[in-house]
């Protein structure tokens, strides 16, 4: 099957983009990789409309992954089905509120369950033929710690809340930010313990890739409460270590300061959760909903 595959693909070892097309290519799926920040920059729409229509002509589907700011018309007169990857909280943006009040796609796989009751609150024509695609673990970077150089890291963006919380905690974390692909990768490797925290009260259901990345790498992973649901979806009812506040974040990094054993131990079912949340796995569900709308 080829498709034409429409996301940011400027992204050298990281971003999902970068992985799922891996994936694809493994899988057998012929990927025409359209970057639509750099192709369709300074472009009109009707611009923009020639060259889907274009690069449509050989292909089973069209998939398109982010698309913040694009317009539905852009895909004026295509006729094969069109798949949409929402891959950020829709509760923190509107910039795909333009696609979803439309009605040109066969399939919309979003981001999170919090996302889901948006939809079917504000873009019900789309209720039923949308579904929660979790993040995932790239399988090429699941590889033990190297190391013991840091016992805890945050390597995420760092918002003013997100400050809040890891303030009284500070002395035990190395906050790490703007490093992407091997570098990255590196830092949660040389560590224990991976900090997650929310980046913002509107998405608190939100299961970012970089719990998932840090379990690749290795990570304890020691979480503000995350969703039930995804939980029970991904199996790590048991293997994240949740907090409730920065006080509980902080009795929990100083317990594990005395408790290197039950780290290891939490390593371990991390890495073996992990192996099942991979986005090999992610593509074979897209794969199969690929399928299904063709035929």
């Amino acid at each position: 099957m080829k498709i034409l595959y429409i996301g940011v693909h400027s992204h050298i070892d990281w971003g999902a983009e970068y992985w799922v097309a891996k994936a694809f290519k493994d899988f057998n799926i012929n990927c025409d990789l359209l970057d639509y920040r750099l192709e369709f920059k300074g472009l009109n729409n009707n611009e923009i409309n020639k060259i889907i229509l274009k690069r449509s002509n050989s292909v089973k589907i069209i998939f398109l992954q982010r698309g913040d700011h694009l317009s539905p018309s852009i895909f004026n007169e295509v006729n094969i089905p069109i798949v949409f990857w929402s891959t950020e909280p829709l509760q923190l943006k509107n910039d795909v509120d333009m696609l979803l009040n439309s009605t040109i796609f066969s399939w919309v796989f979003i981001h999170s369950y919090s996302c889901k009751e948006r939809i079917i609150n504000e873009f019900p024509h789309l209720k039923h033929i949308s579904s929660v695609m979790h993040n995932a673990a790239p399988k090429e970077q699941i590889k033990s710690s190297l190391n013991n150089k840091f016992f805890s890291i945050f390597n995420r963006t760092l918002s003013i809340r997100r400050r809040y919380w890891l303030f009284r905690s500070r002395k035990m974390i190395k906050l790490v930010k703007g490093v992407y692909g091997e570098k990255y990768f590196n830092y949660l490797q040389s560590s224990q313990i991976a900090i997650n925290i929310h980046y913002s009260r509107k998405n608190l259901d939100d299961f970012e890739s970089g719990i998932f990345e840090a379990m690749a790498s290795g990570c304890l992973v020691i979480s503000e409460k995350l969703n039930d649901k995804t939980l029970i979806d991904l199996g790590m009812k048991d293997v994240i270590i949740q907090v409730n506040s920065p006080a509980e974040l902080f009795n929990k990094l100083q317990f594990f300061k005395k408790n290197s054993d039950l780290i290891k131990a939490y390593q371990i079912k991390s890495n073996e959760c992990i192996l099942k949340n991979t986005w090999h796995d992610r593509s074979k569900q897209m794969i199969s909903k690929f399928k299904e709308l063709f035929n």
